[in-house]
């Protein structure tokens, strides 16, 4: 006789925390670090896609002297949009999950950022490639870049395979 397992789905009523890594201001270098959300999350990829829509999202660190964003792209204004193959679960472009990557902001850049925008853009970039690489059906990542043409240098076709242990580089300056 055979068991069937039934698999757990999550409910509309259900939270859960989709784990992000996210370009973190900390004592002036940018890591890479996990933040945690919790939510109503149901993207039909195991919350990978909404793990790469929320890289660029703020959130609420505590820090020594009050809770703070210390998300150095969301401070940028970089934005994140996903193309959906609609119709498929998961909704990929068989399998490779489309990004976009709104880096305009930049051109603008608030000067109260230390940053040049060309780290804020590699760091941003490796975070999105990891929080893709969570779902094991995502083995590519076709990112297109909006804005100047140097940023559009970070775009291209990626394999989520190198990046399914973490990111390569954690720290930037």
């Amino acid at each position: 006789m055979a068991l069937l397992s039934v698999p757990t789905m999550l409910l509309g009523s259900q939270p859960a925390a989709v784990e992000v890594l996210q370009p973190i201001d900390i004592e002036n270098v940018i890591r890479l670090s996990r933040v945690t959300y919790t939510g109503y999350y149901q993207d039909g990829a195991g919350g990978a896609i909404s793990a790469v829509l929320m890289t660029c999202d703020r959130n609420i660190v505590p820090t020594y002297a009050d809770p703070q964003n210390l998300n150095v792209a969301a401070d940028a204004g970089l934005k994140i949009r996903v193309e959906f193959n609609s119709g498929h679960e998961p909704p990929l472009f068989g399998d490779t999950l489309r990004v976009v990557l709104d880096a305009t902001p930049l051109d603008t850049l608030n000067k109260s950022i230390s940053w040049p925008d060309t780290t804020i853009m590699s760091a941003t970039v490796q975070c999105i490639l990891v929080n893709a690489a969570q779902f094991p059906a995502i083995k590519r990542v076709d990112l297109k870049v909006e804005g100047k043409s140097l940023y559009r240098t970070y775009a291209g076709v990626f394999s989520t395979r190198r990046f399914r242990c973490g990111p390569i580089r954690r720290d930037f300056w």
